[in-house]
């Protein structure tokens, strides 16, 4: 299924990286009977990167800061500045592993189309337990950078030490999922089975690393992304960049071209990044009513729905098995309970 000679090549340049301890791993690899059952569909196993754990609730960020944040450790630096959108994961993340770590954490947060309002839950009342600094601000991607620059720059002058961890290092961020590659191969190899599929729901880091391992070990399980955002123009182009830049840091010889990456793009992203799709919310009741497992409505339930799709149009086998990377973010499940139209609780039975 793959070259384990090439992959144990791979797993001495990954194991000369700098890392600091941040996730529990290996995660687990967990088959899906009751889904499976339900759909009348192939073997469908779930890597839990959800449950990278350590530290609020983990999520793939916890796996990639292993790394990216290595050179923040040896600068010495003591405060990490960073910023995406109100309800971030990766935001959540990074405030997590800056306290892990014993350092101070700064947040330039972007209102997002489904972020009008500033409630405290999800992933932002995380933020603020932490004792995170946040400051949320109405900006495209390109001015929060400038504002995130101002910020390091602000503690700089302070006598502080920061280091700014954000979209600038996607390499290292990749470099992690080359390592997660590698730990999914060895659990197939343990649990004897031969994946024609891994889905992921990515628009950058996540899909390049599995794909570039894939690519390094001339593995035969095909990797598949979803992607969610709306402000990148060619996807295709920006994971491959992002691949073969991680390929660049490990010594690797593989080049990869935007048309080797396979990536559905717009297909399931719906109206706008942050705003649940019909199919997506289905998705999250269909995985919590068959295996207690949650979802979100912003990357892992359109994710999810992309897989059932192809699940239910016969585009994979029954004979088949495939897995679903599960990269967390269940926090900001909570600030999406309207999306759902429960009936009301108030009632007699």
């Amino acid at each position: 299924m793959y070259d384990r000679q090439r992959a144990a090549v791979l797993r001495r340049r990954l194991d000369a990286f700098d890392r600091v301890d941040l996730a529990l791993l290996p995660t687990p690899l967990s088959e899906l009977k009751n889904l499976s059952r339900k759909l009348s569909g192939p073997r469908i196993f779930m890597k839990r990167d959800d449950l990278t754990g350590g530290m609020t609730f983990g999520g793939n960020k916890t796996r990639m800061l292993e790394f990216r944040l290595a050179p923040a450790v040896k600068a010495k630096a003591d405060i990490i500045v960073s910023g995406f959108g109100v309800q971030s994961n990766h935001a959540r993340q990074v405030a997590a592993a800056a306290r892990k770590l014993g350092m101070d954490v700064s947040l330039i947060l972007r209102r997002t189309p489904y972020e009008s309002g500033e409630a405290v839950q999800g992933n932002l009342l995380i933020d603020l337990l932490l004792g995170a600094r946040v400051q949320i601000i109405d900006a495209t991607i390109d001015q929060q950078a400038r504002r995130i620059a101002e910020e390091v720059e602000r503690q700089r002058q302070m006598g502080r030490t920061p280091y700014e961890t954000g979209y600038h290092d996607e390499d290292l961020s990749a470099v992690a999922y080359v390592a997660c590659g590698l730990e999914l191969h060895e659990q197939f190899d343990a649990m004897g089975i031969r994946p024609s599929l891994l889905m992921v729901a990515s628009e950058g880091a996540t899909q390049a690393g599995l794909h570039l391992f894939a690519a390094a070990t001339k593995s035969r399980c095909r990797v598949v992304g979803v992607n969610m955002v709306d402000w990148v123009p060619s996807i295709r182009t920006r994971i491959a960049e992002i691949a073969n830049a991680a390929a660049t840091l490990l010594g690797l010889p593989e080049r990869i071209a935007p048309e080797e990456i396979n990536n559905h793009e717009s297909a399931y992203r719906g109206a706008a990044y942050g705003i649940p799709t019909p199919e997506g919310l289905e998705a999250i009741r269909l995985l919590a009513e068959t295996e207690g497992i949650l979802l979100e409505p912003v990357y892992t339930a359109k994710g999810m729905a992309c897989l059932l799709d192809e699940i239910r149009q016969q585009q994979i086998d029954r004979d088949e098995s495939v897995v679903f990377l599960h990269t967390g973010g269940i926090p900001a499940l909570f600030c999406y309970a309207d999306a759902f139209e429960f009936p009301s609780l108030c009632r007699d039975i």
